[in-house]
């Protein structure tokens, strides 16, 4: 029979059929290829049509196709490639790179499995010219794994390192010339199948075109959710020629097999499940699920050829942030968070802190989800057989302290975790992504405070405009707080837990509420803070709303305080960096901004202290003052704050409570040594009697007037 005609019993689906008959890819006799293929290898004979002016040059191909993905690749060597490579394998892919004046005949052939954690690339260098069994060879690999050998025999197999070996074969005369080079690459995570059918279709354990396409037959079931079905032979069009049926990834799986898991826990992004409807996940619109039982798979987010994304990633999408919300709703991608924004947003600047995953220079990757996560995992280098948790490229706090330490991000947080004062964000392990609303996560036997206890890193934002208590900054934004009711003065609340997703509007105080109230356990000596700020106390500090000493004279303010504002914790507790915002670190105790001695001594005040950032020193605590000053303060007189601060040097603390008192007016305190014991008021004076030791020795009592009506 001619071989321009199709061969009795095997019927061929187009478009490998009609003018493209069997000799158009076969000849009987002298055939260059092994199969009687008219092209020698098979990637070749494919090409051959795939390619510019081929009779398939619609869909073509060239080897600076295959896919080169970062990390892992040398220097010089940028990521690139839109289609999966066709001549590798679980032991790498072999680039010839030239590099002698005369090139060398003779190839290089990866053999093995690569059991390491790291991608990686091998240059193997020609160092002695000749051929197998009398060429040598040196070789480096890439960091952070790395690995080098020197003046190396050639030959049928020679180890290299983590179960990779070259093959060196010779072709015609001098096989192998100085200087010429080869790069091996390697990736994780694969095996060599075991289905007999793919392997037939495989030659020295590399993968070929007809490994995962029959090219004769449509009949396999393809992924793709928008393939026709199979009318028959001679008749299937549009599905792929899959060598076996793919509908599930079941191909994929043959080689990734170690990525098909169904928790990230197990160090990949899970596969093989249904995608849920909640807070944290949606339904992909953009996305296909498989066909047959509507679930996420490899090919969901990739494309096998053709990609749109052309930097060896094979992704769908070439936003990552876009498609990652495809189906996560964690991020707020259309504000956008400020992590995600294209222009100010996250670089990953190279691990520094424990974590070896190398900086991303692409600028093209700015505010993508894969600056801080790998969809596939990365190794913790302290344990590289262990990956971070949560497919993050580093742990805890530092992930954050790569960007936050003064470069790329401007202000040094990390330095800021070093002072004597600080939340504890040290503290392994603690913080886990289920301990939201349990009030037991935040407890004296499991206290922490991680960076994303206070910080949505997917939600947060810039302040367009200075914020306005208690409404918190967009900082805060998207993050778990505790709300308070208060029923009755002092500790009776009602407290309501908000999660993340809860719309309501943030206000700083109910995120500090999570630790610092009596919704979770405190450690003992702490103080219940929704409890002191209850606004049916007596008096309190005006953090959850305005206090009730409505009428003191403005000018007893400074720095535009009035006695109508209201206030955030985090004016008085925050850095003792005035440039750094927020309660991270302080050298002063109680992690407050400024100095605040609460030891029961007499002492001077100064005013640089604490509390005159917003009460006038020279009304509260200067006795030499103008007298007028002195009189803002209602209990203004000769005998007043100015003598009692100033001239007595009993300071702020000796009797008066910071945050709030539930019996007490302005914020008064009893009980301390020395301190006041009993006081009590009248709309024009005072009575107070303090401790022995106090002001007033024989703990007598004091009556005083006041400088103007309450």
């Amino acid at each position: 029979m001619a071989l321009g005609f199709p061969l009795a019993g095997l019927a061929l689906d187009p478009p490998h059929s009609g003018s493209q008959q069997c000799a158009s890819c076969h000849i009987a006799h002298n055939a260059p290829g092994g199969t009687l293929t008219t092209v020698a290898g098979n990637a070749n004979l494919c090409i051959s049509c795939h390619s510019p002016g081929g009779r398939a040059s619609g869909f073509p191909f060239a080897s600076s196709d295959q896919a080169l993905p970062a990390p892992g690749l040398p220097p010089g060597v940028a990521a690139s490639g839109t289609s999966h490579r066709w001549d590798s394998g679980p032991a790498g892919h072999a680039v010839f790179l030239g590099g002698a004046t005369t090139p060398s005949t003779g190839t290089v052939e990866p053999h093995g499995a690569f059991t390491g954690h790291y991608a990686k690339t091998y240059t193997i260098t020609i160092a002695t010219a000749g051929n197998v069994g009398t060429a040598t060879f040196d070789w480096t690999a890439t960091s952070p794994s790395g690995g080098t050998g020197s003046n190396l025999l050639t030959g049928a197999s020679v180890p290299l390192d983590e179960g990779v070996s070259v093959a060196f074969v010779d072709g015609t005369n001098l096989s192998f010339q100085v200087n010429d080079a080869w790069h091996l690459h390697v990736r994780t995570d694969l095996q060599l199948t075991t289905n007999a059918t793919l392997l037939a279709q495989m030659t020295n354990g590399q993968m070929t075109c007809s490994t995962c396409h029959e090219p004769h037959s449509q009949a396999k079931t393809p992924f793709d959710p928008t393939a026709p079905g199979y009318p028959g032979p001679e008749l299937g069009y549009g599905r792929h020629f899959q060598r076996l049926d793919n509908d599930t990834d079941q191909m994929c799986l043959e080689c990734h097999a170690p990525r098909n898991v169904a928790s990230a826990l197990a160090g990949s992004h899970p596969v093989g499940l249904l995608v849920p409807t909640n807070a944290h996940f949606k339904r992909p619109v953009s996305l296909p699920l498989d066909k047959t039982e509507d679930k996420m798979r490899c090919s969901t987010c990739h494309r096998v050829h053709f990609s749109p994304a052309d930097d060896g990633t094979l992704l769908r999408m070439t936003n990552q942030v876009a498609l990652c919300s495809d189906c996560h709703t964690l991020a707020d991608t259309t504000t956008p968070a400020l992590h995600f924004s294209r222009t100010i947003g996250v670089l990953w600047p190279g691990g520094q802190y424990g974590s070896t995953f190398p900086a991303i220079t692409n600028t093209a990757r700015r505010g993508a989800c894969g600056n801080c996560h790998q969809a596939h995992g990365w190794p913790d280098a302290a344990s590289p057989t262990n990956d971070f948790p949560t497919l993050l490229v580093n742990r805890e706090e530092n992930l954050c302290y790569t960007c936050h330490d003064g470069s790329p991000a401007t202000f040094d947080l990390k330095t800021n975790f070093t002072k004597t004062y600080r939340h504890p964000v040290e503290l392994t392990g603690r913080h886990v992504a289920g301990e939201a609303g349990d009030p037991f996560s935040y407890g004296a036997t499991n206290r922490h405070a991680e960076c994303s206890d206070c910080h949505n890193v997917h939600a947060l934002g810039a302040d367009g405009s200075v914020p306005v208590a208690p409404l918190a900054s967009a900082r805060l934004k998207g993050v778990n707080r505790v709300s308070v009711t208060n029923l009755g003065a002092g500790n009776n609340l009602s407290f309501t837990f908000r999660p993340a997703s809860d719309p309501t509007p943030v206000k700083e105080h109910e995120l500090c509420f999570l630790c610092h109230s009596s919704w979770t356990t405190q450690p003992a000596g702490q103080s219940d803070l929704a409890a002191k700020f209850n606004t049916l106390n007596t008096s309190f500090h005006p953090v959850e709303a305005a206090g009730k000493n409505t009428n003191i004279n403005p000018n007893a303010f400074v720095n535009g305080w009035s006695a109508t504002n209201t206030m955030y914790c985090t004016d008085c507790h925050g850095s003792d960096d005035p440039t750094i915002r927020g309660p991270h670190g302080s050298q002063f105790p109680a992690l407050l901004k400024k100095s605040y001695p609460t030891n029961l001594v007499s002492r001077p005040m100064s005013s640089s202290e604490l509390c005159f950032d917003c009460h006038r020193y020279d009304t509260y605590a200067n006795n030499a003052a103008d007298p007028v000053v002195k009189a803002y303060s209602r209990f203004g007189g000769s005998d007043g704050h100015g003598f009692h601060v100033g001239s007595r040097r009993y300071p702020c603390y000796t009797c008066h409570d910071s945050h709030g008192a539930p019996s007490q007016t302005h914020n008064i305190v009893t009980g301390r040594t020395p301190g006041i014991v009993f006081w009590t008021e009248f709309p024009t004076s005072g009575n107070c009697s303090t401790s022995t030791t106090g002001c007033h020795e024989n703990g007598a009592f004091q009556s005083y007037l006041i400088s103007y009506p309450r």
